[in-house]
């Protein structure tokens, strides 16, 4: 991940002298390859460079038309660029063109509708100095972060938040109702930050600035393919074909290229199959594999990254989690205005990302992805209902719950079909599975401040995802903008920039996302097992031993032990959203007590029934506030 920002001035007046430099001052984590600036009267942008693909290296990333005086900033990196460059013909562009340069000659061509040509992972910014427009967008599934603010008639917009916080000299006024979700773990909003006055453009979303006024509108709605009448063979075949072009794009880079290695599904499947692409000369990067160790614990893999080490005939690198350092989080804080990362997180990227930095390599594949797109559901069974197949629907049924008997698997299908055609409440079920309306208030909250924080009204006014006619397909809709996706995610694509290094998702490829909203839902869960399209086309690829695994690691030990560092230097009741009445302690402490037993006991079998993570957001919010919410 670069970086990039800028600011307009909507009321012509030209850009305050030594802006800019205060914006990059503000922003020294990111930018290893150095900060390109470009000022122009009452526009100004800038872009904060970290180099990963060949065409980037050496480039410089902010290009301008020196005829229309047409400028962009891009953050990000694009998929499909062959097709690009023949659909724009000959002209300025060349092969060796930079993505930003591309991306400006498609605006030039095609207008506000080229963002529907492109295919990537991006942010982008374009200044059009003869309309005094600016228009900003971000990419479908959005893993290149763009806030922005309008401060009287001066917009500016930015990756990261202390561009615009402490670049800007902005009051730091704070939003309870965004804090609220947050602490609550019911987290909705899509647009909202921790602080008044600066907002999140959402994911597959644009804004354009315009005579003093911002304007928002969601351009990625599809289209998607509807593959309910395909064959599974051709499922397999389909995803294959596009599985492999998305490791290809994502293996392109200026330098050799990494992948996490956990020994999941997921991950394993990206780093099996990029070899096997390898050597059959589709590609010509050769992937090295880290995999985090927590030697004795319950969430190490290594038997499971064992069998791909043999299976691919190569040795990962072994990366030992870091116990979690509170003192370092609350610098992280103060250096970046981010939340800090999750302990579980933080000890494993922040290991990961600065063994990378020590080895030259910038790019780093994960598996990310493949839970959200191809663990499937009984989401399409309405559909299979409302189509009249009720024999296929039958067969699902029958073998998706083995330890019931047949009447009581029927009841259940039926239930799981008919229920969302006629009850409101468990069609919000499917739609928005991240936010149950019928349940009462979290204990942990306290009602009053809940009431002033206008929680409820928050909730109830949660994005409803768009209409399909496939209830399935409007449910795997909402994986391109979970909304709680850039509090868990945004501090963790910094730290790794911070260290001159690119997370990048295969499983996230528009085109394979394209496919997979449309995917047969029997074809994802069969027989009681998620992932069964992706089990069928890694037949060959994977160790048989991970290929039919159907466990997960339980990361619980790293996040209780990182919790317990914290609560040793700041008790639940010194906290500050305790302190200040937002959250109950009593109920926080019981459940670190609980949690704390079952960590002591090492019974990975007995998971205490109370919530934990809203003990982690409670201490995230207080080294937050503490560090940067009034710094």
């Amino acid at each position: 991940m670069s970086g990039i920002a800028g600011v307009i001035n909507g009321n012509g007046a030209p850009i305050a002298s030594g802006l800019l430099d205060a914006m990059v001052a503000a922003t020294g984590h990111i930018g290893i390859d150095g900060v390109k600036r470009l000022e122009r009267d009452t526009a100004g942008l800038i872009r904060f460079e970290l180099a990963t693909t060949p065409e980037a290296v050496g480039q410089f990333q902010i290009a301008e038309d020196t005829d229309s005086g047409l400028a962009i900033v891009f953050d990000g990196r694009l998929d499909n660029r062959a097709d690009l460059l023949t659909t724009l013909g000959s002209g300025k562009l060349g092969s060796k063109a930079t993505d930003c340069a591309i991306v400006l000659a498609a605006f030039q061509k095609m207008g506000d509708e080229f963002l529907n040509h492109l295919v990537g992972d991006y942010a982008l910014a374009i200044w059009n100095p003869a309309r005094r427009r600016l228009i900003c967008a971000r990419s479908p599934v959005g893993w290149r972060p763009l806030l922005w603010t309008l401060q009287h008639s001066r917009f500016a917009f930015a990756t990261e938040p202390a561009t615009l916080v402490r670049g800007l000299e902005l009051e730091r006024q704070l939003n309870e109702g965004a804090i609220g979700e947050h602490l609550s773990a019911r987290f909705v909003t899509e647009t909202d930050t921790f602080w008044d006055g600066v907002f999140r453009l959402p994911p597959g979303h644009a804004l354009s600035f315009e005579k003093g006024a911002v304007r928002t509108w969601q351009w990625h709605i599809g289209p998607f393919e509807d593959n309910m009448a395909m064959s599974d063979a051709d499922h397999v075949s389909r995803f294959q074909e596009l599985f492999d072009q998305a490791l290809v794009a994502t293996l392109r880079s200026a330098g050799p290229v990494a992948a996490h290695l956990s020994g999941g599904l997921d991950s394993s499947t990206v780093v099996c199959r990029s070899h096997q692409l390898v050597a059959i000369g589709k590609t010509p990067e050769m992937v090295s594999a880290l995999s985090v160790r927590f030697p004795g614990e319950i969430c190490d893999e290594g038997e499971w990254i064992a069998a791909v080490e043999a299976q691919c005939g190569i040795e990962s690198e072994a990366i030992h989690g870091a116990p979690f350092d509170p003192g370092a989080m609350a610098q992280w804080c103060r250096q970046t205005l981010h939340l800090p990362l999750r302990p579980n997180t933080a000890g494993t990227i922040m290991a990961t990302s600065d063994r990378l930095r020590d080895r030259g390599i910038r790019v780093l594949l994960t598996g990310e992805g493949g839970d959200d797109w191809l663990n499937g559901s009984f989401g399409h069974w309405p559909d299979l209902l409302m189509a009249g197949h009720l024999a296929k629907l039958v067969r699902e049924g029958l073998s998706s719950f083995p330890q019931m008997s047949v009447m009581q698997s029927l009841r259940s299908t039926l239930s799981q079909s008919i229920g969302p055609l006629v009850s409101k409440r468990r069609r919000e079920r499917i739609l928005r599975p991240h936010l149950d309306f019928s349940a009462a208030l979290p204990s942990w909250i306290n009602p009053d401040w809940a009431a002033h924080a206008g929680l409820a009204e928050r909730w109830q006014a949660a994005p409803q995802p768009p209409r399909f006619d496939s209830i399935a397909m409007a449910k795997r809709h909402h994986v391109y903008s979970v909304a709680r996706r850039h509090v868990n995610i945004d501090n963790v694509l910094c730290y790794a920039a911070s260290r001159g290094v690119e997370l990048r998702h295969p499983f996230h490829d528009l085109r394979l996302t394209h496919f997979l909203m449309g995917a047969a839902g029997g074809m994802l869960r069969r027989h009681g097992k998620t992932k069964h399209l992706l089990r069928e086309a890694m037949r060959g690829t994977l160790p048989e031993v991970i290929r039919s695994r159907t466990t997960k690691a339980n990361i619980s030990a790293p996040i209780i032990d990182g919790v317990t560092a914290s609560l040793c230097e700041r008790p639940i009741k010194e906290l500050e959203c305790v302190k200040r009445g937002w959250v109950n302690a009593s109920v926080l402490e019981k459940a670190q007590a609980e949690h704390v037993e079952w960590r002591n006991a090492d019974d990975a079998n007995n998971i205490p029934s109370a919530p934990y993570a809203p003990v982690w957001n409670a201490i995230a919010m207080d080294m937050w506030l503490e560090n940067a919410a009034c710094q």
